[in-house]
């Protein structure tokens, strides 16, 4: 890598070479839209973007916090990792339910962090192309940073990098 900087010609082919297959990815994503995992929450359609998604399995065992609140399910280990289990359901506002044992978990990497999310089936990966309306809660002053809006089919579309930066997410935070 280091004898390719050094060559000023070849380095700046190379740079030409990455912005040509950048502006194809662009053009790619713009006509086929992005892929999105759609899974179920309740009576509740949701979606994230897939490259946000690592892994989705069986939720297995799941450890659960003392003292923690209502959306911190617990912990799961994965392949030896810890991962946290967030419930999204006290976030949106929805009644909870117990843990199901058919319970699927996503497990999503955003802003160098990596937690699992809950949920009750997983639908589909598809691309989409659908234009974003605001989701009612967040017109109605109630909404969450983390909801970029609602599809045409009605499902809620999440934005990972700003839920796991939510200040509502840290638990037992020094500062507090």
């Amino acid at each position: 890598m280091k004898q390719l900087r050094n060559d000023p010609a070849t380095w700046h082919i190379l740079e030409e070479r990455a912005r040509a297959l950048m502006i194809q990815d662009a053009a790619a994503i713009t006509e086929h839209g992005d892929a999105c995992l759609t899974f179920h929450l309740g009576d509740g359609s949701y979606s994230i973007p897939a490259q946000f998604i690592r892994e989705v399995q069986l939720l297995g065992d799941c450890t659960p916090l003392p003292h923690t609140p209502a959306f911190v399910v617990g912990l799961v280990s994965v392949r030896g990792r810890l991962i946290t289990v967030l419930d999204l359901r006290p976030l949106l506002d929805l009644p909870q339910t117990p843990l199901q044992a058919n319970a699927f978990l996503l497990i999503l990497t955003a802003n160098g962090t990596e937690v699992g999310l809950l949920a009750d089936v997983v639908v589909e990966v598809r691309r989409n192309t659908d234009v974003l309306t605001p989701a009612p809660s967040a017109t109605a002053g109630r909404g969450v940073a983390w909801v970029r809006g609602v599809d045409r089919d009605l499902t809620l579309r999440l934005d990972p990098p700003a839920l796991v930066a939510d200040p509502q997410l840290i638990v037992n935070d020094a500062a507090q």
